[in-house]
């Protein structure tokens, strides 16, 4: 071989092993270039009273509708633990309450500390930037972002007119002298579109937190007029007592609020039927509603386009369901179905518009979709499952939903079925393709001992040691 032909076969061997070397430090960059940008929006306190969602036929939410026809709703998703904190903790870090014992809004000595990244962190320590903006963990956007948004406060009613205070009931609906650019979800909605429109290299990582209907029910006067309080109506309502075949703890739960002193005697409920505040107080729920899916809208026509060019994933949902006089009872803290039931609606490139999933999902499967969808790998540490097979095929089967309220109180959702088993042993078992409010207890039928059983494997046997509801009754006994 001549030195020559040797030049060229070096020559020749070494840009191989250039290309090779070059092509595995491309790799992660090409992945990273190709990566979709990733916006969660959670909304406070919002229950199923949307259009899509059918949960009142009054409903006012065009652009969370017209969202929801343009990915796939999940009809049958469910939060994790009927209260800020401890639900969004869970879904934040992707951990079950009942492995933590964070239960409550309210702290309590045994609960173990997350030490696990959030969402959040996980998803900038995998190259993202990273903005978070609004009420995202329970105490605002979080520590992690490259962009930080505190929550914005809102006009206060004048002097004298302010009837909120977090333990009082929840009367607190007040139409507001103000227009929306005063509000603070408007001020939100204005930030994240500014942050989507930023041109940056790496792929963006968004999450946004919205703040209405969460009490108190105070937007602008314009949003109360669409109600007026003469057309509003009251959720269904059983022909007999609904309390008639509940056990006795569920009672109690629905009439004390858990966590929560009564009123002079009076439960919540029945301080809004004897003063007369029922009506006024849907009006509220109602204009919130309407309020903040005017300010959703807004970010949601600001991402039709992306100005890097990218992919995007759209997932929106809310942290808990609510009350408003079903079961007599108000707001949150309860395992049924109003107070665990919430919108889970994702976008991305692929998904059929207005194709509906009715499999049981809850907000700890957040965290794995998202990651999933972005082609990031899962953490081992992650409780939930991601829903890309479902995006895929809506009628692939999944695992129910779990739902935890203090230690022993947890709630097992099917595509059919609810069973609740309390702290003390006692029961609760509904139907939902007969029963979708959730009226007739079947737990001591003997014929469904089979399905009880069968849902009841899903209740974790192991909880972590925590704040019991039957503390709140003895705290705030009657």
């Amino acid at each position: 071989m001549n030195r020559l032909t040797y030049f060229n076969l070096s020559l020749k061997t070494l840009v191989a092993i250039l290309h090779i070397l070059y092509s595995g430090m491309l790799a992660p960059l090409t992945a990273e270039t190709e990566r979709p940008d990733v916006v969660f929006i959670i909304v406070d306190d919002l229950n199923d009273w949307l259009g899509f969602m059918g949960g009142h036929p009054d409903a006012i939410s065009p652009n969370i509708d017209a969202f929801a026809a343009s990915g796939t709703q999940f009809s049958q998703a469910y939060c994790n633990s009927p209260q800020c904190r401890p639900s969004r903790t869970s879904l934040n870090h992707g951990i079950y309450p009942f492995k933590t014992g964070i239960y409550f809004n309210q702290r309590y000595e045994y609960e173990t500390k997350i030490t696990t990244p959030s969402m959040q962190r996980y998803f900038m320590d995998n190259g993202y930037r990273v903005a978070s903006g609004g009420k995202v963990h329970h105490g605002g956007p979080g520590v992690v972002g490259d962009s930080l948004l505190n929550r914005p406060r809102d006009p206060k009613p004048s002097k004298g007119e302010d009837n909120f205070d977090a333990l009082n009931p929840p009367n607190d609906g007040y139409a507001l002298d103000v227009i929306d650019e005063e509000m603070g979800d408007f001020k939100v909605a204005q930030w994240a579109i500014s942050e989507w429109t930023r041109k940056t290299e790496k792929p963006l990582f968004m999450s946004v937190g919205f703040y209405r209907p969460h009490r108190p029910l105070q937007v602008p006067k314009s949003y109360f007029e669409a109600f007026p309080l003469d057309s509003i109506r009251r959720p269904e309502e059983p022909k007999e007592d609904d309390w008639n075949d509940m056990p006795e703890f569920a009672r109690h739960l629905a009439r004390t609020h858990a966590h929560k002193p009564l009123h002079n005697g009076l439960s919540d409920h029945e301080f809004m039927v004897a003063n007369d505040q029922w009506d006024p107080t849907i009006q509220a729920y109602h204009a919130s509603i309407a309020f903040v899916d005017r300010q959703i809208g807004r970010l949601l026509d600001a991402l039709e386009e992306n100005p890097r060019g990218r992919e995007t994933v759209v997932i929106l949902v809310s942290d808990h369901g609510w009350h408003l006089g079903e079961k007599k009872h108000w707001c949150k803290g309860a395992i049924w179905e109003q107070t665990t039931h919430i919108p889970f609606i994702v976008r991305t490139s692929g998904v059929e518009a207005g194709s509906v999933c009715t499999q049981p999902i809850s907000l700890i499967d957040v965290f794995p979709s998202l990651a999933d969808l972005a082609g990031l790998p899962l953490p081992a540490y992650l409780d939930g499952k991601s829903v890309k097979p479902q995006l895929e095929d809506p009628t692939l089967a999944r695992s129910p939903a779990i739902s935890s309220y203090g230690e022993g109180n947890t709630s097992i959702r099917s595509e059919k079925w609810r069973y609740i088993r309390y702290e003390d042993g006692s029961e609760e078992l509904y139907n939902h393709h007969a029963d979708p409010n959730e009226w007739t207890n079947q737990a001591q039928i003997p014929e469904y001992r089979e399905v009880k059983k069968r849902l009841a494997e899903f209740i974790p046997e192991n909880q972590h040691r925590g704040l019991k509801v039957q503390d709140w009754f003895d705290k705030f006994q009657e």
